[in-house]
């Protein structure tokens, strides 16, 4: 059988059970604007987390005001369960009193196997950003300030960040491309890929314990770069042939680019590690 809810506030609950010992789970859509900041123009602030899903944060620059959607998929022990659960989950997206964008998913009682939430957070404009997701995905597009993510169970995706990033991923891939300044990243099992924009000389440090590493820098970027890897191997692609090899064994090396202030590090466990310089 097939119900649907239409109710007065932002919620649709579709539910569909196939029989009484084979119930679906329901389907719960959510969303809240939230209150421009104080100070007209000011960057949010913003703190997410979530314990089954996923999180989305992109930057729109034509809106007025932050916006957070969720999806929630609500779990139950059978049909009348599943369908009063999903009238009491909760989506709490609040401006504090700081001016922190808060949100957090919440669902009824004690939590269950089947239930997630997907959430998409959209400001008009971003700083300072802590992100936090035990299982499932995080990605952010064209934000700023300092960014800090981790996932217990999820792969991690940052586009085109201006600000420094914090990115702690235990179990999945980290996928990092165009980041304007400080890079640390660490990941105990999972790919990680990291690009730094066209005049990013800050320093970085990219971590796998198991994984490959790849780091792709810019045509003029200035600094020392250590790679180690235990049982992998190292590459390096430099078109320019800006490269200058300090020190080399069997599964470390260590390379100078231009001036050489700052000092970065790549480093695997199990995995090749590669640095590429982009040409011009």
């Amino acid at each position: 059988m097939r119900l649907i809810l239409s109710l007065l506030c932002p919620l649709l609950v579709t539910f569909t059970a196939i029989a009484d010992d084979d119930v679906e789970t329901a389907s719960v859509a959510k969303s809240a604007d939230i209150a421009a900041a104080k100070e007209k123009g000011a960057a949010d602030r913003v703190v997410a987390e979530v314990l089954n899903g996923s999180i989305e944060l992109v930057v729109d620059a034509g809106r007025d005001a932050p916006l957070v959607e969720a999806e929630f998929t609500v779990d139950g022990n059978d049909e009348k369960d599943i369908k009063r659960r999903s009238e009491l989950v909760r989506l709490y997206a609040e401006r504090a009193a700081d001016q922190t964008v808060v949100v957090q998913p919440i669902f009824p009682g004690k939590a269950m196997s089947r239930d997630s939430v997907k959430v998409r957070i959209v400001v008009p404009k971003c700083g300072d950003i802590s992100l936090k997701c035990r299982n499932g995905a995080v990605t952010t597009a064209g934000t700023a300030g300092k960014l800090k993510i981790s996932t217990r169970n999820g792969a991690i995706k940052v586009a085109n960040h201006a600000g420094s990033i914090d990115a702690n991923a235990a179990n999945g891939a980290v996928e990092i491309k165009g980041a304007g300044a400080e890079v640390r990243v660490s990941a105990a099992n999972g790919a990680v890929e990291v690009s730094l924009a066209d005049g990013n000389d800050f320093p970085f440090e990219v971590e796998s314990k198991s994984g490959a590493v790849r780091v792709e820098v810019g045509p003029t970027f200035d600094g020392i770069v250590k790679m180690n890897t235990t049982t992998g191997e190292i590459g390096l692609s430099d078109p320019g042939k800006r490269l200058r090899t300090t020190h080399e064994t069997e599964h470390s090396r260590i390379v100078e680019l231009g001036a050489a202030g700052g000092t970065s590090e790549i480093r695997t466990t199990t995995g090749s590690v590669r640095l590429a310089v982009r040409s011009k």
